[in-house]
């Protein structure tokens, strides 16, 4: 009887309290969440999640040494991911960033190569960038996964201790000397899992997880993986 009830119920609240897009503003069907079917299909997925030897892994294993690499989305300047990670990191839209986490944690759910990670490692901000939006957007999306998966987040052991420039806003050397040696790991952090996952919204450059890997250099045990909502290729 709920089944049967549920899409009256569903259509008589949005006739009352009109659901929208995420991605388009438009109304939502009854049988639509977050987004209406036109923008689920204009989504770019990767499907990197099935295939070990990915663009990703390939661009980052020139980096630094990795386990895994994959991102759900591919990233265009103009297309329906960028609005959608904009909206969630500069608008505080948290509603599109648990989307696009979601989307993500299914992907690692059903890939082979990330069953053995044992930990979840957000890329930090600095305290101050993050006092001033307010979240880490790469916690944020490291909680739903957490959950999806049952692998336990782990939100103190790495450090963000130098403050940088938006490196959206710079080219692609200055990236790269602006992030050196911005992180560490925290000296309390001990018995950490053997196999971590970092977290980030967007892989560009690679510039940012490179200066993260190299803070678990001292600790030559710890095999990294690295997942991202969305990749430049």
């Amino acid at each position: 009887m709920k089944k049967l009830l549920a899409p009256i119920l569903q259509s008589f609240s949005d006739l009352l309290f009109p659901r929208t897009c995420l991605g388009c503003n438009q109304y939502l069907n009854f049988h639509e969440a977050a987004l209406c079917l036109r923008c689920q299909i204009e989504l770019p997925q990767t499907h990197f999640h099935l295939i070990p030897n990915n663009p990703v892994f390939k661009k980052l294993k020139l980096l630094f040494t990795l386990e895994a690499a994959s991102a759900a989305f591919v990233f265009q300047k103009e297309g329906r991911i960028a609005d959608l990670i904009h909206q969630f990191k500069y608008n505080g839209n948290l509603s599109c960033g648990n989307l696009l986490a979601h989307y993500l944690a299914n992907t690692l759910d059903q890939s082979t190569f990330f069953k053995k990670v044992e930990g979840i490692i957000p890329v930090p901000l600095h305290p101050s960038r993050q006092r001033k939006r307010g979240f880490n957007q790469a916690e944020i999306i490291g909680k739903v996964l957490s959950k999806k998966l049952g692998i336990p987040l782990f939100t103190e052991v790495l450090i963000r201790y130098k403050k940088t420039r938006a490196l959206a806003h710079i080219g692609e050397e200055a990236r790269w000397i602006e992030i050196k040696d911005a992180f560490k790991v925290n000296s309390s952090s001990v018995n950490l899992p053997k196999h971590l996952l970092l977290i980030d919204d967007v892989i560009t450059t690679g510039a940012t997880l490179a200066a993260c890997t190299n803070a678990f250099k001292k600790n030559s045990t710890i095999k990294l993986s690295i997942a991202a909502l969305a990749c430049r290729l």
